[in-house]
């Protein structure tokens, strides 16, 4: 219970304006107090109002006992009068004998209540009840009532000063919250640009700079989704330029064999061939249409297998260097020969050998030897391809889709993929979690 009380920057705040509104609206109300108090006694002293006041209640009790015909032991009725008639007290002596004390009803131990009386019999007053007389004192306090009123204001001087100083203290607080109310409203409206007002270290201030990362988040986010779908949008509209010019080569060639329009058999086979060629690029730009699809789709989940790594890397390799000699590409290979092993989907990791080997089949300088190296650093396969990029490459087919894929797939396997140009040099580097064997 103790260590939730003041437990935040926000409630030590809130106390420390508590208490000190609370100190000075104290020390306000005793000085307003002590100040109409001592203005009350001086005017009480320098006036005669006292006096007048207790003249008009004696001749008023006098009026009282006459009109009501009331006798000496009718203390009731005497009681309700002095109720009535408040900030006085009323004795009634017989005999030098103490009968009525307004004070009390027990009145047996007279030379009690007589300590207190003064005993000059000026201050007796002589009069007559309905069936005796008697000598009554009357001693009035009716200064109280202004006490008590100028009591009641300097409370009230004390509470308004109370909630003007709290207000005071909190108004840079409750504006802030206003301010962050009225920020809130926009960032709702729709307008993600405008920042967030980030005030103090408290918890207001912790929590506007909170909404503010949010909405930085928020933005990024958009213009992520914004990005990828304009990549989506040129992806497709390059694959659709792509598709539609052997597609309409394919087309040309087709009419001509159908309608004859060549002239020798020799014609006809090519027109055939080249409608041959023609169906396998487009056979070629669609799978790697499906193959982005396929591959970017975020619910597709691979199936992942356990392979000895040294011996599986060397075949995929070796796979496709066998595919490259033929074209005179020389390789510089430095295989890994460290034991371990790889959890992976050999489906999927062959694209990315595909894919990679593809564009240096495309790309890459016959004259240079293409630099591989894999190695394990950190419980980490790093895969490392370097090849110079042979002059005058033709890039105006490629749309890129091969180099998003592989970097997809190893997202996919919790690696890493990226490449780097660097003049005419140009490096592939992608990383993979594997097991050591211990």
């Amino acid at each position: 219970m103790n260590k939730r009380l003041c437990s935040t920057k926000l409630e030590k705040k809130l106390i420390a304006s508590i208490l000190l509104s609370l100190i000075i609206s104290y020390l306000l109300t005793l000085l307003v107090s002590t100040a109409g108090e001592a203005v009350l006694s001086h005017y009480y002293d320098a006036s005669t109002i006292l006096q007048d006041k207790n003249k008009e209640a004696l001749s008023d009790f006098k009026s009282y006992i006459t009109k009501n015909k009331i006798s000496i032991n009718d203390h009731d009725k005497i009681e309700t009068w002095v109720r009535d008639y408040k900030y006085i007290d009323l004795y009634i002596f017989k005999d030098n004998k103490l009968l009525y004390d307004s004070n009390r009803y027990d009145v047996n131990n007279a030379s009690e209540s007589l300590l207190f009386l003064p005993s000059s019999s000026n201050n007796y007053t002589d009069i007559s009840f309905q069936d005796q007389d008697a000598k009554i004192y009357i001693d009035s306090y009716f200064e109280y009532k202004y006490y008590n009123i100028m009591s009641s204001i300097s409370i009230l001087i004390g509470f308004l000063c109370f909630v003007i100083t709290m207000l005071t203290l909190i108004r840079k607080k409750i504006s802030y919250i206003g301010t962050l109310e009225n920020e809130i409203k926009i960032l709702e409206g729709g307008d993600l640009n405008y920042c967030i007002t980030v005030q103090g270290h408290d918890e207001l201030g912790l929590l506007a700079e909170s909404i503010d990362e949010m909405r930085k988040s928020i933005i990024e986010r958009l213009e992520n989704e914004n990005e990828a779908r304009t990549a989506n949008s040129e992806l497709i509209t390059a694959i659709s330029h792509d598709l539609r010019t052997p597609l309409t080569a394919l087309l040309g060639y087709l009419d001509i064999i159908e309608y004859k329009k060549y002239s020798t058999t020799e014609a006809l086979m090519q027109y055939i061939h080249n409608s041959r060629e023609k169906a396998y690029q487009i056979k070629t730009l669609s799978d790697k249409l499906f193959e982005y699809f396929l591959v970017f789709d975020k619910k597709n989940e691979l199936e992942l297998e356990t392979f000895p790594l040294v011996d599986l890397f060397n075949q995929l390799f070796e796979e496709e260097f066998f595919m490259l000699y033929d074209q005179n590409f020389t390789f510089d290979f430095v295989p890994c020969d460290t034991m371990a092993y790889i959890n992976i989907n050999l489906i999927s990791i062959r694209r990315v050998f595909d894919n990679i080997f593809s564009n240096i089949s495309k790309y890459a300088d016959h004259s240079k030897p293409i630099r591989i190296r894999y190695f394990i650093e950190h419980e980490t396969l790093i895969v490392t391809l370097e090849n110079k990029i042979k002059q005058h490459t033709n890039t105006v087919n490629s749309t890129g889709i091969g180099l998003k894929t592989c970097s997809k797939i190893l997202e996919m396997h919790n690696g890493d993929f990226h490449t780097e140009k660097t003049g005419d040099d140009f490096t592939v580097v992608f990383q993979l979690p594997i097991k050591l064997v211990s």
